[in-house]
């Protein structure tokens, strides 16, 4: 058999198969990568949301406005520290519920209370009111009948977000935070700084876990642990420091941030392409070999 010849009988034959072998890796790397891509994107929507909801509220609530809602919020607080902070479900037909939803808005149509900003961790995420599945695929949830988050002495508020979603990261970071790292909420154009104090994992029926203080100033993370089971809730506690913040100390933008598992959905992408030219080389080395024999 003629040199030419066997280079034509060994090119058709390997064809078909290294079509084969293209879609299939097309394929595999499309899905492998799917989960890492949907997460990062709506990472970045979620930052954004947070940052267009401080920027709103700069350029278009006026300081009048501002005092107004800020005067409403105290004297709610105010009356859920009166009534020792009752538990109450959230139902929609409640206009007590309903009046709730309306503090902290600046318009009609805002559905933002305020932003949570843990730099530390990668945590960007705007926070809404209530703590129902619509509102936590969206972002952090704000716990009805915890404190508002406007700070102030005796202030307890409850912050709550998902673990372990397939398309977002959410609170998946939060049980890295350390003791006093800082925790940020800006609210009615006003950023309040808390440091990190603590944390304690309780099973999800534990109420009592959330204790409201005579003269502290905090804020209570909530979140699903361990991470894809989900079986307990991980507390963790951050107390007001009142020290100046300094310009440029808080992050304005989305900063990426990956998570062990897409670090590892990485890794494996990575060692497929590796092994894919691996043996791309190889045969193209025995073909050779082949053609040369």
């Amino acid at each position: 058999m003629s040199k030419h010849q066997k280079v034509a009988k060994a090119g058709s034959a390997g064809r078909g198969s290294r079509v084969t072998s293209l879609v299939l890796l097309i394929v595999s790397l499309a899905l492998l990568s799917y989960p890492v891509v949907a997460t990062v994107l709506a990472d970045y929507n979620n930052s954004e949301n947070a940052r267009r909801y401080a920027e709103e509220i700069t350029e278009s609530a006026t300081p009048e406005m501002i005092q107004q809602l800020r005067s409403k919020a105290e004297d709610y607080n105010a009356d859920l520290w009166a009534t020792g902070h009752p538990v109450r479900q959230e139902n929609p037909e409640d206009p007590a519920y309903q009046s709730y939803k309306e503090q902290l808005m600046t318009s009609d149509h805002s559905t933002t209370m305020a932003r949570i900003q843990i730099p530390d961790v990668g945590i960007d995420l705007p926070i809404y009111p209530g703590t129902t599945d619509d509102v936590l695929y969206r972002g952090a949830g704000h716990m009805y009948n915890s404190d508002l988050p406007i700070g102030g002495e005796s202030s307890t508020s409850v912050i709550t977000a998902h673990t372990g979603m397939v398309n977002a990261s959410m609170f998946d970071n939060l049980g890295k935070l350390k003791e006093g790292e800082p925790v940020y909420i800006n609210v009615l154009g006003e950023t309040l700084r808390y440091r990190m104090t603590g944390y304690e994992v309780v099973k999800p029926e534990d109420y009592d876990a959330v204790t409201y203080e005579d003269g502290v100033d905090k804020l209570i993370l909530i979140t699903c642990t361990p991470y894809g089971i989900n079986s307990d809730r991980l507390l963790v506690t951050a107390e007001r420091d009142h020290s100046p913040i300094e310009e440029g100390e808080v992050p304005d933008g989305w900063r990426l941030q990956l998570s062990w598992w897409m670090k590892l959905d990485l890794a494996i992408i990575a060692t497929i392409i590796a092994i894919a030219v691996w043996s791309t080389i190889r045969r193209r080395k025995n073909l050779k070999a082949e053609i040369s024999g």
